[in-house]
């Protein structure tokens, strides 16, 4: 798709990083392995920006098997899930306490303060920063309650 629009592509990384998901126990990882997976992170991100300043590019996830992986991973498993935004934001009024932390934090407009009160509408496109984000916990996606609030500052040590 970069291709596409005129794009350059060099080189690429992979780079295994900490669930944002806060709202599914099921789907949680422990503080112990997000932390390791940021650290593991760090060390590749360095190593790849020293090779890249004496001119090598790092090639991760260019080549046809790659390809091949994620076109089976996230197009197929997970790509009707995404073609369209996502209405099943779930705003607890009874718990919001208005703060509109959710409102400036939506990258797609998807949560609105409208005469006092959060809207959640039809276009969540399910990056959980509001869910992450809420000091009341007062916001879900998949699950019903607020398991565990995530951000990268918890894991840099």
């Amino acid at each position: 798709m970069l291709k596409k629009y005129g794009a350059e592509i060099s080189g690429g990384l992979h780079l295994q990083m900490p669930d944002s998901i806060a709202d599914e126990k099921v789907l949680k990882r422990t503080l112990r392995k997000n932390t390791k997976l940021v650290k593991k992170a760090t060390a590749k991100i360095a190593k790849a920006v020293a090779s890249i300043k004496n001119g090598k590019y790092p090639q991760e996830g260019l080549g046809a098997l790659s390809r091949l992986a994620g076109f089976l991973s996230q197009r197929l498993w997970f790509g009707h899930r995404t073609k369209k935004y996502s209405d099943r934001l779930k705003i607890d009024t009874g718990r919001c306490i208005r703060c509109s932390k959710c409102v400036k934090l939506c990258p797609t407009g998807n949560i609105i303060m409208e005469n006092g009160k959060v809207i959640s509408r039809d276009r969540c496109t399910v990056c959980y920063r509001c869910v992450n984000a809420c000091p009341a916990q007062a916001i879900t996606l998949l699950g019903k309650t607020v398991v565990a609030q995530t951000s990268i500052e918890k894991y840099l040590q």
